[in-house]
């Protein structure tokens, strides 16, 4: 009964149906991971300091598996995120500056996503930087906007 439109109902028999619910979220996921501008920097340093910076992957890597394994068991035991519990748990002047840097790392690692896309789109069809800005806000916009019919659609466009 108490059911919210964009969750996700996995039933417990084994199926098809039940193996896409936990696809879709994976493959969101993976896209995340391999996009464009994390390749580029990732070629980049490993052209300029070869070796040197493997350990730094490694050592991020591990430490980013072993947080989403915590966030995931954090949620998938008490059926909160942590944004939830640190509502409950910290005071408000410390829940208010924990919003104010989660919202400077938001800023902080979008801003390369947005330029980098806009150089990629000036680059291939000779779109001008700022037009590509506003290209990749939009797209942006329209994702928000597919959200709102629901997880499963936002699924399958980024399927498709």
């Amino acid at each position: 009964d108490d059911i919210e439109k964009n969750q996700i109902i996995v039933p417990e028999e084994k199926s098809w149906k039940n193996l896409f619910a936990y696809m879709g979220p994976g493959f969101l996921v993976s896209i995340a991971y391999i996009d464009p501008g994390n390749f580029q920097s990732d070629l980049q340093a490993g052209a300029q300091y070869k070796y040197g910076l493997l350990w730094i992957i490694l050592l991020a890597s591990c430490a980013a598996l072993l947080i989403q394994s915590l966030a995931a068991n954090l949620g998938v035991v008490t059926g909160n995120h942590l944004a939830e519990h640190c509502r409950k748990e910290y005071p408000r002047i410390t829940n208010f500056i924990l919003w104010i840097l989660a919202e400077v790392s938001v800023v902080a690692c979008d801003i390369p996503e947005v330029i980098g896309t806009a150089f990629a789109l000036n680059m291939l069809f000779n779109i001008p930087l700022w037009c590509g800005v506003l290209i990749t806000g939009l797209s942006t916009l329209m994702l928000l906007l597919l959200q709102q019919y629901g997880v499963s659609m936002l699924f399958f466009f980024f399927f498709f």
